[in-house]
């Protein structure tokens, strides 16, 4: 038996901008424990030379309490250096999860 952990258990982050210059992180597999420190260094790297940044997480499919807390700590810290993370693309279960907790209620979603 393989001790490699599949790959949906692994957060990928590929960076992608749009014609109008937006930055879009391209979030694919996981935000949980492990994983939530990739997604704060991703946006931070960008948050400060930003207004905007944009998160897909349509290939989420899943997050856990470290990775939703993660989110609104790199929500927060992006809104401190003066740029608006929106989370765009939702996966439905991720999504449902969001409204669950109310932070669809403080997070900027699309």
């Amino acid at each position: 038996m393989s001790t490699t952990p599949s790959s949906q258990r692994w957060l990928t982050i590929e960076r992608s901008v749009g014609a109008d210059g937006i930055p879009t992180l391209i979030c694919k597999g996981r935000i949980n424990l492990e994983s939530a420190g990739s997604f704060r260094a991703e946006v931070k790297a960008l948050s400060a030379e930003h207004k905007t940044v944009l998160a897909d997480l349509s290939a989420v499919d899943a997050v856990d309490s470290s990775g939703l807390g993660s989110i609104l700590g790199t929500y927060v810290s992006a809104k401190n250096d003066g740029c608006n993370l929106i989370l765009v693309n939702i996966n439905p279960r991720v999504k449902d999860l969001l409204n669950i907790t109310k932070l669809t209620t403080v997070l900027s979603v699309q």
